[in-house]
């Protein structure tokens, strides 16, 4: 049964240039070899749900014994083992047997994670810069051929750093549910903010920080009467300060 949603709040900054890819059949002249997916509606860059999302279950599988074994016994495809922290938490796709269908009605996925999008003085820094087009940068690079040091300029289009989004992450709580699961989302984004986001991680890429964290806690009062307690909502300037608070509050109960 369904008891309550966390909704955590806040805004992502890129600390260096995010490269988030979108496929480019056609290459207009003077364009970007790797553009960034970009919003249909206003053609700006933003933030997939599924890209963030699918970063912190990696980020807690592997940070996570269980869950990291059940990756390995599952050839490198996402932990399906209920002891797992990230199957109850990311829950289970699809299913192929009798076992794995009871695991899906037991742990379906608790955590919703919502596309970001620019902060409004994002994209007025964007209008306002000479190097930014359409709220990317051209980043060119050499690629160096080892046998005969012929080079070949090839360029990525990349989010500029400094630039800001508005993120929302909804984590579900329903009855029997460890409660320690929601502190694990919150230690998989301060695992992300020492990792990288996107591509080209190991070449600078991708670096981001969560800051101005709001968590809302609505519970059946909110769904049901539309009640709305003062005290249900907190305020952090980091994801660690609110990983703290929520962590020695579960230890000391």
């Amino acid at each position: 049964m369904f008891n309550e949603n966390y909704i955590i709040k806040g805004i992502i900054s890129c600390e260096t240039g995010l490269h988030i890819g979108n496929s480019n059949d056609n290459i207009d002249i003077g364009g970007s070899d790797k553009p960034v997916i970009r919003d249909s509606i206003n053609n700006f860059p933003f933030i997939p749900g599924s890209s963030l999302k699918g970063k912190l279950r990696a980020l807690l599988e592997l940070n996570d014994f269980s869950s990291s074994e059940s990756v390995k016994i599952n050839r490198g495809k996402p932990s399906r083992s209920i002891d797992c922290v990230a199957t109850q938490i990311f829950g289970i796709a699809s299913y192929k047997s009798t076992i794995e269908e009871k695991l899906i009605l037991k742990y379906p996925t608790r955590i919703i994670v919502r596309d970001s999008y620019p902060t409004d003085k994002t994209i007025e820094t964007w209008k306002k810069s000479e190097d930014v087009f359409g709220g990317a940068e051209l980043k060119y690079e050499n690629l160096v051929d080892r046998i005969n040091a012929n080079s070949y300029l090839r360029n990525i289009e990349r989010i500029p750093r400094g630039s800001e989004f508005n993120f929302e992450i909804i984590f579900s709580v329903y009855e029997g549910d460890n409660e320690k699961n929601f502190i694990e989302i919150l230690r998989s984004m301060q695992l992300l903010e020492d990792n990288y986001l996107g591509g080209s991680g190991s070449r600078g890429f991708g670096k981001v920080k969560f800051k101005e964290i709001k968590i809302i806690k609505r519970d059946l009062d909110y769904y049901r009467e539309g009640i709305i307690y003062p005290k249900n909502t907190l305020c952090f300037d980091s994801i660690y300060d609110a990983y703290i608070f929520f962590k020695k509050g579960l230890e000391g109960k």
